[in-house]
């Protein structure tokens, strides 16, 4: 019996060992396919990387899931260079990270489907806040600070009067397009491989 979970606790970490940087690298691949959605600022930009890790997170915890994020977000920076001091990457792993964590922990508080639909809207909503805040409070004040940019000038090259109105009509609306857009594609692939995966949806 012992001899039987030793063999299962060396497969599952062996299964962690290859599925985490096979996922770290497949988002980061997709971190480098941005959309540029209409109507909001050229900065933000839609990607998909966050599903990698929310699948990741899924499978083999919290814990993994935000490892990816850390992986791919290391990744790019490393490869795209010392541009805007990795607060490009800081903002996706804060945001990822969260998202990742409040879905895994609702989806494995809450079994079945109706957990994950749960956690995939919690985790939209935790998120759209935390950037929200992260953004008022660091992140554009951060990237002012790297650009030698008066804030207030930064946010009216970007068409806006003020932070707060840049908060509003587009950081926090497009954290819920990025929630939702990631929770539709994430889903049905989930529903999908869970069964291949050895795991319940």
């Amino acid at each position: 019996m012992q001899q039987t979970q030793l063999q299962a606790t060396q497969i599952n970490s062996t299964r962690k060992l290859v599925t985490i940087p096979l996922l770290a690298a497949v988002a980061f691949l997709l971190q480098y396919l941005e959309i540029q959605l209409p109507l909001f600022p050229y900065f933000l930009k839609l990607d998909f990387s966050t599903v990698p890790s929310l699948i990741g997170g899924l499978v083999f915890g919290p814990a993994a899931g935000i490892l990816i994020e850390f992986i791919k977000n290391t990744l790019h920076f490393l490869l795209k260079g010392a541009e805007g001091l990795m607060i490009g990457e800081l903002a996706n792993f804060i945001a990822g990270a969260s998202f990742v964590f409040v879905t895994v922990s609702i989806h494995r508080w809450i079994k079945g489907g109706k957990g994950l639909f749960t956690g995939l809207v919690l985790g939209t909503v935790l998120m759209t806040v935390i950037m929200s805040v992260a953004n008022y409070y660091f992140l554009m004040p951060a990237y002012a600070t790297v650009y030698n940019m008066p804030l207030d000038q930064m946010i009216q090259s970007f068409g806006f009067e003020s932070l707060w109105s840049l908060i509003i009509v587009a950081i926090l609306p497009f954290n819920i397009v990025k929630g939702v857009a990631a929770s539709l594609v994430a889903y049905p692939v989930f529903v999908k491989m869970a069964p291949r995966l050895r795991v319940h949806v």
